[in-house]
């Protein structure tokens, strides 16, 4: 389940608005809808939707609670926060950007960091076959390469961790938190947690603690 698995709500005023002005550099999306989608009951409930013209797309509309939800344009599938303001997405050569408003660059800040961790992981397994074939004595490979993964995973604990405890006011950080509450549970098979949830559980907040999503599956591991 991604980030945007459940509905993360604040309050706000209801004059608020979104506006999320698109730009496609791929003429293959002519035509084609975008959807905002949210899971509401575990299904996808649809927020807006627009269609491509000319590589341009946009919407807008009254605001009524700050929500993480998903941008849905074809192979793409984007957290994006609904907050009010300008939010612009543009995407080109298989990236996307997301920016303009005070969360959204935020959280995007925070992926691409996340994501340089990912690469030097995934990329572990090609420098072991490369070291291999370099003549350097296998266990020597591994244990360079084990200590190398132990450290990038380390900080992954370390940027989601600050990333959850500097958002424990707002949308963010209860939704990174859902997500790590997610991948443990697909992890496990059940709902269960782990050092960096419980860590992160025991400096939280009462406001951060009681809500819904957090409390019911705190519960869960309870029990």
């Amino acid at each position: 389940m991604g980030l945007l698995a459940t509905a993360m709500l604040l309050t706000t005023s209801c004059a608020d608005k979104y506006n999320i002005i698109g730009t496609s550099m791929q003429s293959l999306y002519d035509g084609k809808m975008v959807y905002l989608n949210q899971l509401v009951d575990g299904r996808d409930a649809s927020v807006d939707s627009c269609e491509i013209v000319h590589g341009q797309f946009s919407m807008s509309g009254n605001l009524d609670s700050v929500m993480c939800v998903t941008l849905d344009m074809g192979d793409f599938h984007l957290p994006i926060v609904l907050e009010s303001g300008d939010i612009r997405v543009s995407s080109a050569n298989q990236s996307i950007k997301v920016e303009g408003t005070p969360l959204n660059d935020r959280l995007y800040a925070f992926l691409t960091s996340r994501d340089s961790l990912i690469m030097l992981l995934t990329d572990l397994p090609r420098r072991e076959s490369q070291m291999i074939l370099d003549g350097y004595e296998h266990d020597d490979v591994l244990r360079t390469l084990g200590e190398e993964e132990a450290e990038l995973r380390l900080a992954m604990d370390k940027l989601e961790t600050g990333f959850i405890t500097s958002n424990f006011d707002n949308v963010l950080g209860v939704s990174w938190f859902m997500e790590l509450c997610n991948d443990t549970y697909q992890r496990f098979g059940y709902p269960n947690t782990t050092p960096q949830i419980d860590d992160i559980y025991s400096r939280a907040p009462e406001q951060f603690r009681n809500n819904p999503n957090i409390r019911d599956y705190m519960k869960l591991c309870e029990k």
